[in-house]
């Protein structure tokens, strides 16, 4: 696809009107059942939105279709075009999108139960646009500390995916650091406890104070999986109701139920001071009795709350995610891993990409994962736990395959460049020259702490970004999907297809030295050698003390010797978990 991007006005037309150019407006406040549409062509190449399962980058390539657009894992309701505008849906209510519907190059937006807030964000470039929009939004409150940034994250989640006991995550502590991994962060997830929403341990932990106080002796931080949800079976779940912490239903004032991935379930009600002050004293006992530092929150889209409720402060389907991470930004003592956003960026968290499945295609393969965490970034989500490496093998299914060695060493090659690296099915699984391999990924990322840490400093440019976006002027780069920043002087290029040896390399302008070789390259390299391991890595040109530190790592790679289609993991965890309940 190619268009101008020069001197371009963006366009856009209310109900029945004809199109006319943004010019200086900034703000529309948009009637009931009136329809805002802004044609795509006018804008250029347009990028944001956050989660897709098969997203789109730029976004012009593919179409949404929204009747009930709201908080739904990592979203926001920011579209932004090469042309320098940004359009900002501030609301906390469900509107409907369409987005390029059948092609049509239109981009629609209405809500048939309440105006709409429409900011519009305008700078001569797409980057300057970006800018004003966050600094509308707000960047994180604070900067985590830089340890966050070159962890190794390891979640008990699909290695033992309804099976985890304090002696398996004893074990599994134990084997990380055997295996030479710079892991400080350690998540026990689902399954710890006695029923959902008990916020107690099960009997598989009989001494979880004990548990954490040996992980803490082994130098790891401990996260606990959470909800916001109680279970109709767990103990008092009517009491809770009638006190107000779980959300009644208006009608019957009663317990509003839901089904979830996990059961049926009433909603925690935070927006009062009586659902936050008890899920409060909650996890301040995981913290202060148990030891726990931090939590992975899960939960807290729109999609599942009762019916008709009847909130304390009502702040609306989508507000409610952002009322709950200020719970967890109290208590917690590290930045939480979460699944779920609408319009947070400014909290300090860490935004926890979905799970991608188990295959090498767009269709939340791995193939997705570069252009759904580059839309992430651009709308604000750029400090950010890019899901699991070899993705949710055998969590939805046990029949569901396994990762090639391959697969896991090309997953492994894009988590280290960017902010975070999380692993859930063990490594060493695999082939010990395999697991060696990943384990030198890891050990990679750990000496890019520093970096990474520096970059996200006073931040006015995502931590994550595409490859256009210190270069807004050059034209050609917008619509390439399968290559990211890391900061301003470090490019990846990886491999995100079976049994390739090299792959086309479309450089921003100026020098860039090859972090393999050494070698200064520009402009497009056509059949550049990428092979597995060996992923396309580039330094701008005069950032000497970034190549050496990572050419340094990279000499102790094997280049090129993972081979294709090899299954040397025999690993299963055998059980099947439903996960059909996610959105």
């Amino acid at each position: 696809m190619d268009m101008d991007i020069s001197n371009k006005q963006l366009l856009f037309a209310l109900g029945d009107e004809d199109f006319s150019p943004v010019g200086s407006v900034r703000e529309i406040n948009l009637p009931v059942s009136t329809t805002i549409r802004f044609d795509l062509d006018s804008g250029g190449y347009w990028y944001g939105h956050g989660f897709q399962f098969q997203p789109a980058f730029p976004l012009n390539h593919g179409e949404m279709v929204e009747d009930s657009f709201q908080s739904a894992n990592i979203q926001s309701p920011v579209w932004m075009c090469s042309a320098g505008y940004a359009v900002l849906v501030e609301t906390v209510e469900p509107f409907s999108l369409r987005f390029n519907a059948d092609g049509n190059s239109l981009l629609e937006l209405w809500c048939d139960t309440q105006p709409l807030s429409i900011r519009i964000f305008h700078g001569q470039t797409l980057p300057a646009a970006q800018q004003q929009l966050m600094k509308h939004l707000g960047w994180p409150n604070t900067i985590a500390e830089p340890a966050i940034f070159g962890d190794v994250y390891f979640t008990t989640w699909t290695q033992y995916p309804r099976t985890i006991t304090q002696e398996r995550v004893l074990g599994m502590a134990r084997e990380i650091r055997k295996n030479g991994y710079p892991c400080s962060s350690l998540i026990i997830d689902d399954r710890w406890e006695s029923n959902y929403g008990s916020l107690t341990f099960s009997a598989d932990f009989p001494d979880p104070k004990a548990m954490v106080r040996e992980l803490h002796g082994m130098g790891f931080k401990i996260i606990l999986w959470v909800t916001p949800f109680v279970n109709v079976e767990t103990d008092g779940f009517e009491e809770l109701a009638r006190q107000g912490v779980v959300l009644r239903e208006k009608e019957t004032g009663s317990g509003g139920v839901f089904k979830w991935w996990g059961g049926q379930a009433g909603l925690i009600d935070v927006t009062g001071p009586t659902g936050r002050g008890w899920f409060v004293e909650k996890l301040l006992s995981l913290r202060d009795g148990i030891g726990v530092d931090g939590f992975k929150i899960d939960g807290g889209d729109a999609a599942y709350m009762p019916n008709n409720p009847d909130w304390a402060d009502d702040k609306g389907p989508s507000g409610y995610i952002d009322e709950l991470l200020s719970v967890f930004e109290e208590v917690s003592t590290v930045p939480c891993p979460n699944r779920t956003s609408w319009l947070s960026q400014r909290r300090n968290i860490l935004w926890n990409v979905v799970g991608r499945d188990v295959h090498w295609g767009i269709d939340n393969g791995l193939k997705s994962l570069v252009p759904l965490t580059l839309n992430m970034a651009l709308v604000g989500y750029d400090i950010m736990l890019p899901g699991i490496i070899g993705g949710r093998m055998q969590t939805a299914s046990s029949q569901s395959p396994l990762a090639t060695d391959e697969m896991m060493v090309r997953w492994a090659e894009i988590h280290a460049f960017m902010p975070a690296m999380q692993f859930s099915y063990w490594p060493w699984n695999y082939a010990s020259s395999t697991a060696e391999v990943i384990r030198q990924y890891a050990c990679l990322h750990k000496a890019l702490e520093s970096y990474i840490f520096e970059q996200a400093q006073n931040r006015t440019a995502p931590l994550l970004r595409p490859i256009w976006f210190d270069s807004p002027e050059a034209e050609g780069l917008y619509a390439v999907n399968d290559e990211f920043m890391l900061g301003s002087d470090l490019l990846a290029a990886p491999v995100m297809d079976p049994d390739r040896q090299t792959r086309d390399i479309l450089l921003p302008p100026g020098n860039w030295r090859d972090a393999w070789s050494g070698e200064l390259c520009s402009g497009r390299l056509a059949l550049h050698p990428t092979p597995c391991p060996g992923i396309g890595l580039f330094i701008r040109e005069g950032n000497e003390k970034l190549y050496n530190r990572l050419h340094a790592e990279l000499s102790e790679i094997h280049r090129g010797s993972i081979p294709s289609g090899l299954v040397s993991s025999t690993y299963e965890a055998k059980l099947d978990r439903d996960v059909s309940g996610m959105g």
